[in-house]
């Protein structure tokens, strides 16, 4: 214990909270790489249900996996909510996951689960296009992603740098359905064309709102989070890839997962069986301007242009087989997008 203490101190995690001496029987502990804001609602309302504590601990999705791995011997979280599938792969082929199959989870598309169970998409965003309607036209809009090589949009083009687990996951789309070689040489031609990396995609939807770039490349519900902090921004979204020859819109979920050896196993199916059940999910995705994985659920947006599940083509890729890529886009492309 001793020295996995110090082996904690030395990780530098900055996670915004610290845990108790000893969590009580009635508490679940979450580690979570969502933002605290986006998942107090619906905590507050298990909480409020059930009468189980929530202690809350945020970070980077990468940091908490570390964390994970170095408390294997005695846990101290009991779920895990990660932004990708990716990171709950890895912990899942680690062994780090315990299976659950809720009850409530039936109706989510097998591609947003864990063949074991160790994992299961709770809520969804899909990768698109916002861009600033002062700069473009709707005539001039491109219709691809692919097509952001073109000079035309030279210098006029942002994204999150890879510190964003959906960027990775984005491109793992590109090489799970173009190839490596194709998609290497459109992250050069983006490269050569002046895309603008920024550090994450709050300053990707703030910098296209004001004009600083005609387009972003970001996930669906910055363009949401964008008209709720100001409702006058300029700001459209685009699905691209709809057309019969292309690849269509990558989606990602939010995926929840009990650890191995939690000290509340009970707790943390509750929690799971929440966020997947009707009020919980509804809350969720409300609070993260999420896509509803689940039939029934309210698509958050709706009247402004966002799309639900059947609403858009969607890429043909699991999130298996994005999380087996997503190694190899880091090593790939990481020095290149970087801000």
């Amino acid at each position: 214990m001793k020295r996995a203490a110090i082996l904690l101190l030395g990780l530098g995690l900055g996670l915004s909270a610290a845990l108790p001496a000893r969590a009580s029987a009635s508490e679940v502990v979450v580690y979570s790489a969502r933002k605290e804001d986006l998942l107090r609602p619906v905590l507050d309302a298990f909480q409020k249900d059930t009468g189980i504590k929530v202690t809350l601990l945020t970070g980077k999705a990468g940091d908490l996996a570390r964390r994970i791995e170095v408390e294997k011997s005695d846990p101290r979280g009991d779920v895990f909510l990660g932004t990708t599938a990716g990171i709950a792969e890895l912990l899942r082929r680690k062994g780090l996951l315990s299976p659950y199959f809720s009850p409530a989870a039936q109706e989510v598309p097998e591609e947003f689960k864990a063949p074991d169970g160790s994992w299961v998409g709770v809520t969804g965003r899909v990768r698109v296009l916002i861009y600033n309607k002062n700069r473009v036209s709707d005539a001039e809009l491109p219709r691809s992603f692919f097509d952001l090589t073109d000079p035309k949009w030279k210098g006029k083009v942002a994204v999150a740098s890879m510190g964003e687990r959906t960027t990775v996951s984005w491109l793992a789309a590109s090489m799970a359905l173009r190839g490596e070689e194709a998609t290497r040489q459109y992250v050069r031609g983006l490269r050569d064309n002046g895309l603008k990396v920024l550090n994450n995609n709050t300053e990707v939807r703030k910098a296209v709102a004001r004009g600083e770039y005609a387009i972003g490349i970001t996930n669906h519900y910055y363009y949401l989070l964008q008209l709720h902090d100001d409702p006058a921004s300029p700001v459209g979204i685009l699905y691209p890839d709809q057309g019969a020859d292309g690849i269509g819109a990558p989606m990602f979920s939010i995926t929840a997962s009990i650890l191995n050896g939690a000290k509340h196993p009970e707790a943390a199916r509750a929690l799971i069986d929440y966020l997947l059940g009707p009020r919980g999910n509804r809350l969720l995705v409300q609070g993260e301007f999420e896509i509803p994985l689940i039939p029934g659920i309210p698509v958050p947006g709706e009247d402004k242009g966002v799309k639900g599940l059947g609403q858009f083509k969607k890429a043909r890729v699991t999130q298996v087989q994005l999380a087996d890529l997503e190694t190899r886009v880091e090593k790939l492309f990481g020095p290149f997008l970087i801000p």
